[in-house]
């Protein structure tokens, strides 16, 4: 494969993911809570928890892949004076983001449209760089941690969220018979995109698992990282410390 080859076959998976999250952004948060049964802000609430551990009185924060704001939003929650930058690519996700804010009147969270692959910041400026699942839909994943070791301050912190897989092997083949079959239907049903809900569980299947994730974090230069498993390793939290 020519170099030329995978940047197309790169681009187009992009785009693909980009479109596909565009289409079902009025939806996402009504699939959200009906996928985890209500779980999600749990556990995103646990993942600045564990990042706020780390970090000590952080003034600047950005949030990768930011969505509709889940994560930016706890964060604001914790600490209403720090300020925070919220990236995304996808412009129908921020605007519901950015609605969200307004209608809280906060004021110090701001909303800018940015590929979380390609970071246009200088080096040392976050003390704080979050993403809540989506690390695992980019292209090329070791480049954005590269991106966000290099914006980050000594002794910053990395904090994400994503998919994990079970530890248990009953446990993980129920998960997987819930994820790959009714997850679908459910995208199907409630958000009228079954492709983007069959896309989702699919991703996994090119994900790290949580070791791995770990390793790649470590090598990307981070002094120290360590993760969390929830709900027996559906989801994991892994907290890095430049």
């Amino acid at each position: 494969m020519t170099q030329a080859t995978q940047k197309s076959m790169d681009f187009d998976k992009a785009l693909y993911v980009n479109n596909m999250f565009a289409e079902i952004s009025g939806k996402y948060d009504l699939l959200n809570n009906l996928m985890t049964f209500g779980c999600h802000n749990k556990w995103k609430e646990e993942t600045i928890n564990l990042a706020l551990k780390e970090v000590k009185e952080p003034k600047m924060a950005l949030d990768l892949c930011s969505g509709t704001g889940d994560l930016a939003l706890i964060l604001n929650s914790r600490l209403p004076e720090i300020k925070i930058k919220c990236i995304d690519n996808c412009s129908e996700m921020l605007e519901i983001a950015k609605a969200k804010f307004k209608n809280l009147n906060i004021q110090n969270i701001e909303t800018t449209l940015m590929d979380s692959e390609n970071l246009s910041f200088q080096s040392d400026t976050f003390d704080l760089v979050t993403v809540g699942f989506g690390l695992r839909n980019l292209v090329n994943k070791e480049k954005c941690l590269k991106g966000v070791y290099g914006i980050l301050n000594p002794g910053g912190v990395f904090s994400c969220i994503d998919l994990g897989f079970p530890v248990n092997s009953f446990w993980q083949k129920i998960f997987f018979l819930y994820f790959y079959n009714l997850v679908p239907k459910l995208g199907e049903m409630f958000a009228k995109n079954k492709e983007a809900y069959t896309y989702l569980p699919m991703s996994l299947k090119t994900w790290y698992k949580q070791e791995e994730l770990k390793d790649l974090i470590i090598k990307t230069g981070f002094k120290k990282c360590y993760f969390k498993n929830i709900f027996g390793g559906v989801v994991a939290i892994h907290i890095a410390v430049k």
